[in-house]
């Protein structure tokens, strides 16, 4: 008589163990999402004091352009039966940047083939234009 209390008390037990973890996995993997773009914003103001520090560029100002689309599940080929795994594409699609210093085509040039190897992208995705004195863009 006591092995069916015993087996409903582990069901329950493992019931509990369950929806704790799935509890704590959707609160980090919020807090995850938050915490990533703390990091892009303050990896995009690195960016911009670094581009600063070369010569003959004044101040930078970066905009990113991400991908509008929202990105599949990672088990959504898991079942399908395909065979082929899914490739991640890079979200970031193209950079506007303004620069004091940019009318000069050697410094622009300069410019887009360090983004380009910085980001990862290629040239004709990054677009770099001169900042008009006088002029003060803040960054978001």
């Amino acid at each position: 008589m006591q092995k069916p209390k015993r087996k409903i008390h582990m069901l329950f037990i493992g019931t509990l163990l369950a929806i704790f973890i799935i509890f704590i996995n959707s609160t980090i993997g919020s807090m995850g999402g938050e915490k990533g773009k703390g990091e892009e914003s303050r990896d995009e103001a690195q960016l911009e004091q670094a581009l600063m520090k070369i010569e003959g560029v004044g101040e930078v100002y970066i905009h990113f352009h991400y991908e509008q689309k929202e990105e599949p599940s990672p088990l959504s080929g898991y079942f399908s039966g395909t065979g082929s795994s899914s490739v991640k594409k890079n979200p970031l699609q193209g950079v506007l940047v303004i620069a004091e210093g940019a009318d000069n085509p050697r410094t622009k040039k300069e410019l887009t083939r360090i983004l380009s190897t910085v980001l990862q992208l290629p040239e004709h995705r990054i677009v770099v234009e001169e900042m008009k004195r006088g002029i003060h863009v803040e960054s978001e």
